[in-house]
């Protein structure tokens, strides 16, 4: 990741981004965060980059193994060791144990969706304080982490793929906001309600650029992991199903 790493905010509900995947999940804490909370640090590459940047004024690193804090206490004393004072670890499950603050921005990426899933419920499930952003990157299952943020009435207000060492990684942003959170059909919560209709603008283009060549990429991936799925459940076949015929009406048009 550039040394010259900035934070901004992305005004469109959907973006794609080529390479740099960490620069992405960066791109999304914006500037002056008072506080970020990195769940699953490993190497925190991200809040030591932007600490050091004056992007974030504390970070708090947090993962449930001792090794993985050890090594990004390490990589914090070689980076950034005067500012050992706005660096805090902590080994717990998740979120377990951290009060929330209203203005906190949370970042989780690297994990299942369904274990992202269950670090939310565990920490927001019965909580009327909640962060002001949560930035999550699931490597998989990414309905199911959907699914939650559904139950738990969290507003999904960004979706951006990232293409980067010739594999898609999905960020989404969840922003506390007084609105009442969209209702979403099984399907948008399989692809992605603004992926959907990504693709949608990416169809009906006279001419593809290459970010609709991408994303299409992408269409079609999600197509045969979803008929491969559907060979021994029917829900996801009927999933499938709709998402050809939704690829086909595109084309057609």
């Amino acid at each position: 990741m550039s040394t010259k790493l900035k934070s901004q905010e992305n005004s469109r509900a959907f973006s794609l981004k080529v390479s740099q995947r960490l620069q992405a999940l960066a791109d999304f804490v914006p500037s002056g965060t008072k506080r970020l909370l990195d769940v699953g640090c490993d190497h925190a590459s991200v809040p030591l980059e932007l600490l050091a940047q004056a992007s974030v004024n504390e970070v708090l690193l947090l993962d449930i193994n001792a090794g993985p804090l050890e090594r990004a206490r390490e990589r914090s004393q070689t980076l950034f060791p005067e500012g050992s004072e706005r660096i805090n670890f902590l080994q717990t499950d998740g979120l377990e144990g951290v009060e929330c603050r209203p203005d906190d921005i949370v970042l989780i990426s690297g994990m299942g969706g369904e274990t992202i899933a269950r670090i939310l419920e565990n920490a927001y499930g019965e909580s009327t304080c909640r962060p002001a952003r949560m930035i999550l990157q699931p490597q998989t299952k990414q309905y199911e982490l959907r699914s939650s943020l559904q139950k738990l009435s969290l507003n999904l207000s960004h979706e951006c793929l990232v293409w980067d060492s010739e594999r898609f990684y999905t960020i989404i942003v969840c922003d506390n906001t007084n609105d009442e959170p969209p209702r979403y059909s099984q399907l948008e919560l399989y692809v992605g309600p603004q992926l959907i209709l990504a693709v949608q603008e990416s169809l009906h283009r006279p001419e593809y650029s290459e970010e609709d060549e991408l994303i299409l990429d992408w269409a079609a991936r999600l197509k045969q992991r979803l008929e491969l799925e559907g060979r021994g459940d029917a829900r996801r076949a009927r999933l499938a199903a709709e998402w050809t015929a939704f690829l086909e009406r595109g084309y057609d048009d």
